[in-house]
């Protein structure tokens, strides 16, 4: 017998979805309550204290005019700072002034220091299991960004446009995105296996399966005359078929 491709078409897609519906919206169910129970009592909140600071090129301040390179060197110095911030040498300390509470590489691992929309401001960004942590370090950061900036780059200037302040809420886990998640994998997942099973299932339950297995249309089927018999059917002496009325 030669080897034949198989396809899915849109009937099978939807006869397993409507062959399956409970299962697939209770697996969804329990899948999303699961993201939920996980992201509201097992995964430890992390909040996120953000400080913005404005780089200078110039450090003349009673300027009226705007100077287009001044703007443009400044928005370049910005990405220096952004290396210098998070320099092993700004971590050292930070970690010294902390306290050794968190070594260098902790440090690295929660700090994010980036350019907000290619301007002058820089976000200074520190993830942390506690809010007054994330507080603290943000703090400490943009005392040190602002000393390591007036002794390395010297020209230019620096200031605090915004500081840390208390995070209101956790940033992560989101639990609306764990439960949305959630919902999706039980979803889609449940239905690939149930696809799966009417995939690797050959038996012939209709005769649409012979006539998609094989190419050719069914004339003609033969009637399961043991299980006819137990439902009470039975044939005529003109070849009938009718109920025997037991």
């Amino acid at each position: 017998m030669n080897e034949q491709e198989q396809t899915i078409d849109l009937r099978i897609l939807f006869k397993v979805l409507t062959n399956h519906i409970i299962p697939i919206i209770i697996s969804a169910v329990a899948a999303g309550i699961i993201g939920f129970v996980l992201a509201t009592f097992v995964i430890d909140k992390q909040y996120t204290a953000e400080a913005l600071l404005y780089v200078g090129n110039s450090t003349n301040k009673n300027e009226e005019a705007i100077n287009v390179n001044d703007i443009s060197a400044a928005q370049k110095l910005v990405n220096t700072c952004q290396i210098l911030f998070t320099s092993e040498y700004i971590l050292d300390e930070l970690s010294l002034e902390l306290g050794g509470v968190y070594t260098s590489e902790e440090l690295a691992d929660m700090i994010t220091v980036a350019p907000v929309n290619s301007t002058e401001v820089m976000k200074i960004s520190v993830v942390t299991t506690g809010k007054q942590e994330a507080v603290t370090i943000a703090s400490a950061l943009v005392d040190l960004s602002q000393e390591e900036f007036n002794r390395v780059i010297k020209n230019g200037s620096i200031e605090v446009v915004s500081a840390a302040t208390l995070p209101e809420s956790h940033t992560y886990p989101r639990v609306s995105v764990f439960t949305a998640i959630g919902l999706f994998i039980g979803l889609f997942g449940s239905y690939v296996i149930f696809l799966i099973c009417e995939m690797l299932d050959n038996k012939v339950k209709e005769e649409d399966d012979l006539a998609r297995i094989y190419g050719i249309p069914v004339f003609a089927e033969i009637m399961d005359f043991e299980s006819a018999s137990r439902s009470g059917y039975k044939y005529d002496n003109y070849g009938g078929y009718a109920h025997s009325g037991k």
